[in-house]
């Protein structure tokens, strides 16, 4: 017998089936990822399987477990995609103002940046987490919320402090002003916004140009006044 036709078949240095280059891969794995998401949110994490999943994305079952351990391992990859872009776009609205803190606030506590229709489906997935059966999935939903609520929290209160300063505040208005309390209202604010959306109890509802005028004009423009203004009227001017 010919010893040659004992050896494994070779598939052009590949696993067979696999896409033939990385940048295919990413494509496939983004495509398996979205379809995951959608699946998640409409129909809830425990009632979606891999089957579905992979069918939903244009490939085969055997083609989820290139990318993912397990259902929940997907999950977590999702999530964790996201939880780096709401870092990033929370980085860039700090920094990417003028250098005012007024206006480094007014940047971050814009509504817009956040309303797009994936970022939305994706806070639905949070809030559909913790309902979840699994233990481990409702730790990681408490777990990012929190982090994500702590980091936006710190954030915000830092740059009103330096924007109270900038407009003017006295040592002692400064010092008995709590910024706490008001940061905490600011946020249970714009996380309310979201429920109210994900359930759709006003129909219509007010556009996202709106909702961004009223948390300004409600939360940070009477506040940091004189500096605010001075930077709306450069922007209008430029």
């Amino acid at each position: 017998m010919n010893s040659s036709s004992t050896r494994p078949r070779q598939v052009s240095g590949r696993s067979r089936g696999r896409p033939p280059n990385p940048e295919l891969r990413t494509v496939k794995h983004q495509r398996m990822l979205k379809a995951a998401m959608e699946l998640f949110v409409d129909r809830g994490y425990e009632h979606v399987t891999v089957e579905e999943i992979a069918r939903a994305a244009g490939q085969s079952k055997g083609a989820f477990y290139w990318y993912f351990k397990d259902k929940e391992d997907c999950l977590v990859q999702i999530v964790q995609a996201y939880a780096q872009l709401m870092s990033q776009a929370l980085t860039k609205a700090a920094s990417n103002a003028s250098g005012s803190a007024s206006s480094r606030l007014l940047a971050i506590t814009d509504f817009r940046p956040w309303s797009d229709q994936d970022f939305r489906r994706f806070v639905m997935l949070i809030n559909s987490m913790y309902h979840s059966r699994s233990p481990s999935v409702r730790e990681l939903a408490v777990s990012l919320s929190g982090q994500w609520t702590s980091n936006g929290f710190n954030l915000v209160k830092q740059l009103m402090k330096e924007a109270s300063r900038e407009a003017g505040w006295t040592a002692e208005k400064i010092a008995s002003f709590d910024y706490d309390a008001w940061t905490f209202i600011y946020i249970s604010c714009f996380n309310g916004i979201y429920t109210q959306l994900h359930r759709g109890y006003l129909t219509p509802e007010p556009s996202a140009d709106r909702i961004a005028e009223a948390i300004h004009n409600s939360f940070v423009r009477p506040l940091a006044k004189p500096a605010a203004e001075e930077t709306n009227r450069k922007h209008s001017a430029g």
